[in-house]
């Protein structure tokens, strides 16, 4: 009986193998089955043939790469990164008949974008901070409150990065089977790219590096990085679910990209294919050259500025940046720039002169009922062992110039004196206006 009952024990294990092993079997058949239709694309395949990076947080990624379409199959799956904008995801090479992303697509508008926002009667531009009942804008140190039904227009000037899961495209064909090779376009926040410059202040020479923040895995492909950015549009009525989540219809979505021309945009292309990892800031070296530097102590308020005209004397234009100055091998400063096309000139503060004092006296005060006059002394001591030559401005609100000692130039409202003073020196300035009612 003992031997029987470890016979049945024995060839009930066995059967209950046999079971699961054949349930396993039908679980990975089914799978087979159901996934006979689909051709995936892993996301580590996702190499980017040419990626375009704008100065306003825009990238956009242009991707080749080959699938194969077996009998049946009709679908074609691939990931795209967090903050891809799905409605521009374009693929070519087979026949699309639709495309469908998963929930983790991101809105065209996040909290922290920079847009200017139209409506029926004004123009307002600022951080968007979200949507509670009505558009919330963050502009002059406080919070607009912008009603959604007179939104005729928002402009995206300048896009955050943003995180989180992997977007899933599914892409349905009716392209017969075969090998094809397909073209995928899409634009997607971030990564950004900035520009620094270093600038030796005794010889001109300046050395240029891009900074690009938190890029993806990009493999072997062509970086493309554009002083300017797009003109991305947002037209017709915009609905908000939500502080996080824009709703929007594809045929309210317009991207108008001015035509990359040298007069529009100017890209710097890379000769060599790079590779990025992922979540890393890369730095990379993009022109050197020399500019011309005039060097300038400037006063309107506050401390003198010892400040450095630069003449953009490149082929290149200059991107708005960062300036790191050296005199030789001694860090000076640091500045910001804006836009400077080739052959314009901009400036920039390096420090501030400690050894040049500027005092202001209000000398002379008349306000009468119809009648305002005041009188100005301003005292400029220089302790420096050398001579300096200082540009002096002050502005006088559109009032009328009555004296000015030694003479000011005038522009607009702007009255400038420039004036040499030895070592040691002193100078003063004297001017009168005069305003009626």
């Amino acid at each position: 009986m003992e031997k029987f009952m470890h016979i049945s024990q024995t060839k009930s294990a066995m059967l209950l193998c046999i079971i699961i092993i054949s349930m396993i079997g039908a679980v990975f058949a089914g799978m087979s089955l159901t996934n006979r239709n689909v051709a995936v694309i892993q996301p580590g395949e996702n190499a980017g043939d040419k990626v375009t990076i704008y100065g306003n947080g825009v990238t956009f990624v242009r991707l080749e790469m080959t699938t194969t379409l077996d009998q049946g199959t009709d679908t074609v799956q691939l990931y795209l990164p967090p903050g891809a904008l799905t409605d521009t995801l374009t693929v070519s090479g087979i026949n699309v008949v639709k495309i469908t992303t998963t929930e983790e697509s991101h809105p065209l508008i996040a909290k922290g974008d920079v847009i200017t926002v139209y409506t029926q009667d004004a123009t307002y531009t600022g951080k968007f901070i979200g949507w509670d009942n009505m558009l919330l804008l963050e502009a002059n140190n406080g919070t607009i409150m912008i009603p959604g039904e007179r939104i005729t227009r928002i402009i995206l000037s300048e896009v955050v990065q943003v995180e989180g899961p992997r977007i899933l495209a599914k892409i349905t064909t009716n392209s017969p089977p075969g090998q094809y090779q397909l073209e995928i376009s899409y634009l997607m926040r971030g990564p950004k790219w900035r520009p620094t410059y270093f600038i030796d202040l005794e010889t001109s020479h300046v050395d240029c590096w891009a900074t690009i923040e938190n890029v993806e895995p990009w493999r072997n492909f062509t970086l493309v990085l554009v002083s300017g950015g797009p003109h991305i549009v947002v037209t017709g009525p915009i609905y908000f679910a939500n502080a996080e989540t824009a709703i929007y219809s594809a045929s309210s979505l317009s991207i108008d990209f001015t035509p990359t021309t040298t007069d529009e945009y100017h890209e710097y292309t890379y000769n060599s294919r790079l590779w990025f990892e992922n979540g890393t800031v890369v730095r990379l070296p993009l022109f050197n050259g020399t500019v011309t530097l005039r060097q300038e102590y400037f006063w309107k308020s506050g401390e003198v500025q010892n400040r450095y005209h630069i003449t953009n004397a490149l082929i290149d234009p200059l991107a708005a940046g960062k300036i790191e100055f050296y005199r030789g091998n001694a860090w000076m400063g640091e500045d910001a720039i804006a836009y400077t096309p080739a052959n314009a000139e901009t400036t920039a503060i390096v420090n501030y002169a400690q050894d040049i004092k500027v005092n202001v006296t209000v000398t002379k005060s008349i306000n009468e009922a119809r009648r305002q006059v005041q009188g100005t002394q301003i005292t400029i001591q220089n302790h420096k062992t050398t001579p300096i030559e200082i540009l002096i401005q002050q502005e006088i609100n559109g009032y009328t110039l009555v004296t000015s000692t030694p003479s000011a130039t005038r522009v607009g409202s702007t009255l400038s004196w420039t004036t040499s003073i030895d070592a040691k020196g002193t100078a003063t300035i004297y001017y009168e206006w005069e305003h009626n009612w």
